[in-house]
């Protein structure tokens, strides 16, 4: 079975989900992307391509909701994980802080260009979207955007810059994907895996 598991903030809890429904997997070493251990091929990849993988081959991957949201691959998602919670929000400097509704003709900068823009066409109000990689909190701060669209754990990052939060767009988690040809021709292990961890959730992860 093939994996690919997210760098980043995510990788410990995928690691240890895994460990503890019996799959014990090895990071690959510096440089490397691809690691085998046993039956099991891991790959590492940015979280915003763990989806494309599993969506094009790869068995089973984790990254969080947000990222599935954002890419909309066609993927099965049979369990929600009991890690990486933090939310996906709206945000903006403090002293101009507006409602959603009131945001007409803003512009927003994000790495979530497509949930951005179906947040506020559920609103009916146009907005134009600036899409960044990185370091979205300075876009406000050197005037090249009005508000930003990003995650949000503790907060602490958007105080630092002076931002605030106007309003949560959805609740982020991990997901444990599977590939729809896998489901069919490794039913049986991908199964037995989805089982594992819903014990492993169900005993308190």
């Amino acid at each position: 079975m093939r994996f690919v598991l997210p760098k980043g903030r995510l990788l410990q809890g995928s690691l240890e989900v895994l460990r503890r429904a019996g799959i014990e997997l090895r990071v690959p070493a510096e440089r490397r992307l691809i690691e085998r251990v046993g039956n099991y091929e891991v790959l590492l990849a940015r979280p915003f391509d763990v989806p494309v993988y599993v969506e094009y081959g790869i068995d089973v991957g984790i990254t969080g909701s947000d990222v599935v949201e954002e890419r909309g691959s066609d993927v099965l998602i049979p369990l929600e994980l009991p890690f990486g919670k933090c939310r996906l929000s709206l945000a903006m400097p403090e002293g101009t802080k507006a409602e959603p509704e009131e945001m007409d003709g803003y512009r927003i900068a994000t790495k979530y260009p497509r949930i951005t823009r179906r947040f506020f066409e559920n609103l009916d109000v146009e907005i134009e979207v600036l899409k960044l990689s990185g370091s979205i909190e300075l876009a406000p701060r050197i005037g090249i955007a009005d508000a930003i669209v990003d995650i949000v754990e503790t907060g602490t990052t958007l105080r630092a810059n002076g931002l605030v939060e106007v309003a949560k767009i959805m609740d982020v988690s991990a997901l444990l994907l599977v590939n729809r040809i896998a489901q069919k021709t490794k039913f049986e292990e991908i199964n037995e895996l989805v089982f594992a961890i819903k014990e492993v959730i169900k005993d308190g992860f």
